[in-house]
């Protein structure tokens, strides 16, 4: 047999291979469909996210209703609780609200820098006028005041032999005088004599004076020694405990960067007072001594007698309010200070009363709104979505509003609405 041609072999096995389109490379169909529906995803949410932005830019103004809910803008806004009151709270001329603060209240610490050796209170300790608080390590300060006491000891026994050796010099002059006049005596020998009774009678003055030098002394090193002991200034309760033992002490408060100011904080708490600024438009009707309610937030079910000790002469001009003390005239163990307390402050005595009522339901004056003969306020539910809800009001105290119908109490409201809020449209809170 003979052997076949190999080229003509493979030109044989080639024209016998199927042909099947499928075999190009290149993407496939749902591929292509996958990516297609990608890109119009991409550009709808750009178009969307642009419109958003052109929409807060003012470049277009299409009606909100067009844009879709999830992608509407949310406005920001300010919302404030609808309050109710009773009594004679309700007929506050002011309210204001502030924190707690001790009428007398102090950073105590030493008076000379020093290591805490003991401390003697805990916080909620009671302290009288003069109790020891704390004791400051000194050692060094004892040892000096026994040097000092004892050199005192011997300037006094320095004196007392003196004062024998004066008192004996004394006796020869007087014993001698008599000699001299007789002439037993030469005038230098007595004149030696009269001398060293001078010079006793000036180292006596000497010693004296070396005595009440070593009297200062131990004063001075007492002083020391009581500088390193914490008092208490005024009886209070310790509402603070600053320092442990061990910890080093600076007096004037410098201590914060190497070592503690104070030991302790002792307040006054049968004496407490609200500190709270009030606007200086409603300043007018606010006197020293007149009536005031404080309703603490930690005690609701109480209202505290108050009365307005001081009005700071002073303004704030950023904030534009003045600062008044309240003092509360019936404070219990419940209150203690930088609480957050709300003060009623009531018409003078003599002023026409409002007319009351068990329950009067007040809003801020800035969330009510007024148009077309109609007040309506924006409440805001637990899905921060908004509800306009019409409202009759009352009578106008300082910043807030009377609501005699429309409102329970507790809703809350939007203050200062934007003018262009829906109804069941979300809202984001302002902080």
């Amino acid at each position: 047999m003979s052997s076949a041609n190999p080229e003509k072999a493979r030109d044989s096995l080639a024209s016998l291979r199927i042909s099947r389109p499928h075999d190009r490379r290149g993407p496939s169909l749902l591929r292509r469909l996958v990516k297609l529906v990608v890109g119009l995803v991409v550009l709808a949410a750009i178009g969307a996210g642009g419109y958003v932005v052109a929409q807060r830019q003012g470049w277009i103004t299409a009606p909100a209703e067009w844009i879709p809910e999830a992608i509407r803008a949310k406005p920001e806004v300010r919302v404030t609780k609808v309050v109710v009151e009773t009594g004679r709270s309700a007929d506050a001329v002011v309210v204001a609200s502030g924190y707690l603060q001790s009428y007398q209240q102090a950073n105590i610490g030493a008076r000379a820098a020093g290591r805490v050796q003991t401390v003697n209170v805990e916080e909620g300790s009671k302290v009288t006028v003069g109790q020891v608080i704390a004791v400051l390590d000194h050692k060094e300060i004892e040892a000096a005041l026994a040097s000092a006491k004892a050199s005192l000891g011997q300037s006094e026994a320095q004196v007392k032999e003196q004062e024998v050796e004066v008192e004996r010099a004394a006796k020869d002059v007087k014993r001698n005088e008599g000699l001299r006049a007789s002439n037993a005596l030469s005038e230098a020998e007595f004149d030696k004599i009269y001398f060293q009774h001078q010079s006793a009678v000036a180292r006596l003055e000497t010693l004296r004076a070396a005595v009440k030098l070593a009297q200062a002394k131990v004063q001075e090193n007492e002083e020391f020694k009581e500088n390193m002991i914490v008092r208490a200034p005024f009886a209070g309760t310790v509402i603070s405990k600053d320092a442990e033992v061990g910890e080093s002490i600076l007096p004037g408060g410098m201590g914060e960067a190497s070592g503690r100011g104070s030991v302790v904080t002792i307040a006054d708490l049968d004496r407490l007072e609200v500190d709270c600024d009030v606007k200086e438009d409603y300043i007018g009707r606010v006197t020293e001594d007149s009536p005031a309610e404080v309703l603490v937030g930690a005690v609701p079910d109480r209202r505290y007698k108050a009365r307005v000790r001081k009005v700071i002469p002073m303004g704030d001009r950023a904030r534009a309010t003045i600062k008044v003390k309240v003092e509360i005239l019936d404070a219990d163990a419940r209150l203690f200070p930088e609480m957050s307390a709300t003060v009623y402050f009531l018409p003078k005595p003599g002023a026409a009363a409002v007319e009351l009522k068990e329950r009067r339901v007040f809003c801020d004056l800035e969330a009510v709104v007024a148009a077309a003969g109609e007040h309506y306020v924006w409440t805001v539910d637990d899905g921060l979505k908004v509800a306009r809800r019409t409202v009759v009001p009352g009578l106008k105290r300082d910043s807030r509003i009377e609501i005699v119908e429309g409102l329970t109490g507790g809703e809350r409201v939007v203050v200062g609405p934007p003018a262009d809020l829906e109804a069941g449209q979300s809202v984001k809170l302002r902080e």
